[in-house]
């Protein structure tokens, strides 16, 4: 296989998880988002970047798309990592808008979770937030209630795609 880094950006530690399984699966090496600037990403075939998903934007997506104009010729994907289920209503147009006008990214998604033992505290008053105007609207009950307490949703077999996408180059 070609030479294949992870670049990972995680607050509360499920697009961690996912890299450090992607980078058991892909024998390569998984490094946090913060020591980006420790590697040339030239130097590699395939850079793939998990982050979490938040209010529509991933963490570490804007980096990676101002690193293109020096990768051209590179794999590259996102691994988008978020709280709703794995074909969530609405999952095929939200990341066709994060990544629609990116042809040169692969994007893909996961199924995180909520963690807020380890969330920040505007995280926290964000998800308060959402969960108050969630109580106001009588059809986002079962919303509501995914989003009231923590839980880990993540499995590995959400990462199949990305595994085959990875190997396929």
């Amino acid at each position: 296989m070609k030479r294949t880094i992870i670049i990972y950006h995680s607050k509360t530690g499920f697009s961690a998880r996912y890299a450090n399984w992607l980078s058991d699966a892909l024998d390569c090496r998984a490094l946090p988002f913060r020591e980006k600037k420790s590697v040339h990403l030239a130097d590699y075939d395939t850079i793939i970047l998990a982050g979490g998903l938040y209010a529509g934007q991933m963490s570490g997506l804007k980096w990676l798309k101002s690193q293109l104009p020096v990768l051209n010729g590179k794999r590259i994907a996102a691994v988008a990592v978020g709280c709703a289920p794995v074909g969530y209503p609405g999952q095929a147009e939200s990341m066709a808008q994060l990544f629609g006008g990116t042809p040169q990214i692969c994007g893909f998604y996961c199924q995180g979770g909520l963690d807020y033992e380890h969330m920040g505290a505007v995280d926290r008053t964000m998800m308060a937030a959402l969960r108050a105007v969630l109580k106001k609207k009588k059809d986002q009950t079962e919303m509501l209630e995914g989003i009231s307490r923590s839980f880990d949703g993540t499995k590995q077999e959400y990462l199949e795609p990305v595994i085959k996408w990875a190997r396929e180059g």
